[in-house]
């Protein structure tokens, strides 16, 4: 009775399709490409090159958010309260160099603002069959290794 009426033969088909377009299509939580202008740590009394120097230095400090505190932290967990070791640039100011490493805290805290923002992330589907694939591969590997044991043994 299952197979009789059309709309069975169409479920069949239309279910385990659909299944596995969901499966295969994950959203990815991102960091935005561009700064938020919030991010920016300037005072209002600023002069232009003052200005210029700290939306580069800002710049610079996004970067690394970008390609490596976004995929250590995920999107809605907080910051630690200390910056890693990858969140440093080198800084040149008026006097030398930033020993102190008063920027990186200042850029730190100013990424702790804006990470929990949901402005500040974009949110995509990438098609991905990793979720079958991975399994399958794995599989492939353990019985791979198990005979090779067992060639070694014998």
């Amino acid at each position: 009775m299952l197979y009789r009426r059309k709309i069975d033969r169409l479920l069949i088909v239309i279910v385990p399709v659909g299944l596995f377009i969901y499966m295969s299509t994950r959203p990815h939580v991102r960091l935005r490409a561009d700064m938020p202008p919030e991010f920016v740590d300037i005072q209002t009394s600023a002069s232009r090159k003052q200005r210029a120097a700290e939306e580069s230095l800002a710049r610079e400090y996004w970067s690394l958010a970008l390609t490596d505190i976004q995929w250590k932290y995920t999107y809605g967990s907080p910051l630690p309260d200390s910056p890693p070791e990858q969140f440093r640039v080198r800084v040149q100011t008026a006097q030398g160099s930033d020993p102190s490493g008063s920027s990186q805290a200042r850029y730190w805290r100013q990424l702790q603002k804006v990470w929990l923002q949901p402005s500040s992330w974009v949110t995509s589907r990438d098609w991905s069959t990793d979720w079958l694939t991975k399994p399958v591969l794995e599989g492939l590997n353990w019985i791979g290794r198990y005979f090779r044991d067992l060639i070694q043994l014998g």
